[in-house]
């Protein structure tokens, strides 16, 4: 052991480190050999044969000797060496040293001197491969002849280098700092029992051969690999501008391969006394593994069948895509709501605060194991692990649900109304309108048919369930201890009046076209221009019956606040309920409630002269002066501008579905609107190429792939008339 330095003793280093190079014939031509870096590894200054002790055996051995010392006697020498006694013989060897050289893995001296007999072919060498721990030194040459080869056939070398952790090794009984004794056998055969893996996930598990050599001449005990093939793997065939290309194989290992390795050494070489050790790691991933299962089993019943719905509603057509690492434009939407349900299902979960404590057991004993480096990193994968799983448990709950909910269908649409399912189909909507314009299908115009008609029921049932649950409210407040006095009472009327309107509306839009009578259908059409909002309808589109009652719905409000500021509702008298139903139904911004009357009813007088400008325009525009048209319409502007300012912001007001505002005056520059229309003119051409491009690429894949097929067809058509000609002869 005179080759070998006293090991360091550092407590944070990683027990496991596994490094990889790889060389080329080309990259080390007339500058190295491959059978070279054989003589490098088993240099003598590097490596020990002698040193390889079972330490696990002479552990039990030194317990054996103290329990025999208290039974037999030990004679004295004149010197004070002690004797004893094997077999009848007195040596003079201690017994502690005998235990040591008996311990050993490698051959004694008597059988190292048997293979110097028998010629220097057949002596040993510290270099282990597949097979045995110590190759001969004809097998060494055999190995360096078969390198020479690899080389000349333009193969790959790959040098690696395994290094231990000192307190690791002494932990698991491999290496003795007093005696700097190491267990090689162990180690050797650690390595041994994870090549495997390791060939086989990197495509050399039929050509590749390796060899290693434990050394000792730096701070960490390491083990020295070599591995290489006796003829390069063949090249992957590929496809560049429809034709085939060779690829070479890939030379790097793949990270999964690497870190298997350092995994496998790793629980290989906790020693046996250590069971509880070595079974840890395995239970961790067990629980681990239950409590996820657990997880992904009661996601089914924590999602309600309006999610699911609203989620299916979201996927595409093509359910090839429907997978958690599809990078489908389509797919956006449908994960980004599939995760939001995954959230919702683990917050509070306390299986899911369970599968993180586990998970957190478990990241600690990787970091022990690979080094403070990798910390959180197994955190991480088992956790994005964990979301990909039910997020994938989602969809495939999406694939098995019954033909008449998978149906599209306007009912199976318009039972869903929550925010989601509306906004889910109004993309939808938005993405068949914009592949209807590219490229019309008759399925495609069906399914945009449907959804417009569901997207209306959807805002019908939304507005439906919005009105009963404000009128449960009012219900409650008519009910209340406390009596309602006149203000209230006259507040109350007036929304009981407007909820049981709005009703109506809602369960004659909910009805189908065909199945409406001549009375509801002129009904359903004075409701809607009732309740049509001022300020967005388009002028084009508005009629004189329409005009009429949005003037008796204005009316109505300004006789509720009153005709002047001293006749009306008195909202200092109202309470805070009845402030925020009515400040909800007006559709404007609660204040101070002695202001609500003065601000209602200047909101009220621009609406109504808003209207009168807008159905001026909408009847006699074509008989007005073009100056006079500019005016109103730059009072539309004015009066839009300030009505908006004062109510809610637009997405949030009202009871009706989100709609755009609409631009209804022409422009004040000319120039600058037509600027504005040629860039929104080039961005839509934009669009629009980078869609034909898309195709083009679909289509040259497709075509790859049948020249592809034909290839194959014509390399088998000449193999059988090779084989026929072959049997004629």
């Amino acid at each position: 052991m005179d080759n070998i330095m006293s090991k360091p003793i550092e407590h944070q280093q990683p027990a496991v480190v596994f490094s990889l190079q790889y060389f080329t014939a080309a990259t080390v031509a007339n500058k190295m050999s491959y059978s070279g870096y054989t003589k490098y590894t088993e240099r003598d200054n590097a490596t020990d044969l002698s040193n390889d002790v079972n330490l696990v055996q002479q552990r039990l051995a030194q317990l054996e000797t103290a329990n025999l010392s208290e039974l037999e006697p030990t004679s004295q020498r004149a010197y004070g060496e002690s004797v004893d006694t094997l077999d009848g013989v007195e040596t003079s060897v201690p017994y502690q040293k005998f235990i040591d050289y008996t311990a050993r893995n490698t051959a004694t001296v008597v059988d190292q001197v048997d293979h110097l007999a028998n010629g220097s072919q057949s002596q040993l060498t510290p270099t282990f491969d597949q097979r045995t721990d110590h190759l001969t030194v004809a097998e060494t040459a055999q190995l360096r002849q078969k390198l020479d080869t690899a080389q000349a056939n333009r193969g790959v070398l790959w040098a690696g280098v395994i290094s231990f952790s000192t307190q690791y090794l002494i932990d698991n009984y491999l290496y003795d700092p007093k005696t700097e004794a190491c267990d090689q056998q162990k180690i050797k055969a650690a390595v041994r029992h994870s090549m495997g893996p390791l060939l086989k996930a990197n495509g050399l598990a039929e050509k590749g051969f390796w060899w290693g050599d434990i050394q000792f001449n730096t701070n960490h005990i390491h083990v020295h690999l070599g591995i290489s093939e006796l003829s390069p793997r063949p090249d992957r065939i590929g496809y560049r501008d429809g034709k085939r290309v060779a690829k070479e194989a890939r030379r790097k290992f793949t990270q999964p391969s690497i870190r298997s390795i350092k995994s496998h050494i790793y629980q290989d070489l906790i020693a046996l006394e250590r069971p509880q050790a070595k079974k840890r790691k395995l239970n961790l991933e067990k629980r681990l593994g239950v409590q996820r299962a657990s997880l992904r089993q009661q996601l089914s019943q924590a999602i309600g069948e309006q999610q699911l719905q609203a989620l299916f509603a979201s996927l595409p057509a093509d359910k090839k895509r429907w997978r958690y690492r599809s990078n489908a434009r389509d797919m956006a939407k449908p994960k980004q709501i599939a995760a939001a349900l995954v959230n919702q299902y683990l917050q509070g979960n306390p299986e899911y605060q369970d599968f993180k404590h586990t998970l957190q057991a478990l990241d600690q004993y990787n970091a022990k194991a690979f080094g403070q480096r990798t910390a959180g990193r197994t955190k991480n994968h088992k956790e994005a692990e964990l979301r990909e799983r039910l997020t994938n448990a989602l969809f495939q709950a999406c694939r098995e649900l019954p033909d008449n909910e998978k149906e599209l269908t306007i009912a199976g649409l318009a039972k869903n109304f929550t925010t989601v399912d509306i906004e889910a189909n109004r993309q939808r909507i938005d993405a068949l309108r914009q592949a209807n314009r590219l490229q019309p299908t008759p399925a495609k115009t069906k399914e945009l048919r449907q959804r417009r008609i569901a997207l209306r029921q959807q805002n019908a049932r939304a507005n439906q369930a919005k009105v009963q649950q404000a009128q449960r409210e009012l219900m409650k407040l008519s009910q209340a201890a406390v009596p309602l006095n006149a203000a209230e009472r006259e507040a109350r009327t007036f929304l009981s009046d407007r909820y049981q309107q709005r009703l109506t509306l809602a369960k004659l839009k909910l009805q189908a076209p065909w199945e409406q009578s001549p009375t509801e259908r002129q009904q359903l059409q004075d409701l809607t221009g009732y309740f049509t909002d001022v300020v967005n309808v388009p002028i084009d589109k508005l009629t004189a019956p329409q005009v009429v009652k949005m003037q008796q719905r204005l009316a109505a409000e300004h006789q509720l606040n009153g005709g002047s500021v001293l006749s009306g509702v008195n909202w200092s008298k109202l309470r805070p309920e009845l402030q925020q139903a009515l400040s909800e139904e007006l559709d404007v911004k609660l204040t101070k409630p002695n202001q609500m009357r003065a601000q209602l009813q200047a909101i009220t007088k621009r609406q109504q002269e808003l209207l009168r400008l807008k159905s001026s325009l909408a009847g006699y525009q074509a008989a007005l002066p073009p100056a006079v048209v500019h005016q109103r319409y730059q009072k539309i502007e004015r009066f839009s501008a300030k009505i908006k300012r004062d109510k809610k912001a637009p997405e949030r007001a009202g009871w009706g579905p989100i709609k755009a505002a609409v631009n209804h005056w022409k422009p004040r520059h000319l120039k600058q609107f037509q600027r504005k229309q040629q860039q929104a003119s080039h961005q839509i051409l934009k669009r629009e190429g980078q869609q034909v491009k898309q195709q083009l690429r679909q289509a040259e894949q497709t075509h790859y792939q049948d020249l592809k097929a034909k290839n194959a067809l014509f390399n088998q058509q000449q193999a059988i008339e090779q084989a026929q000609q072959e049997r004629g002869r």
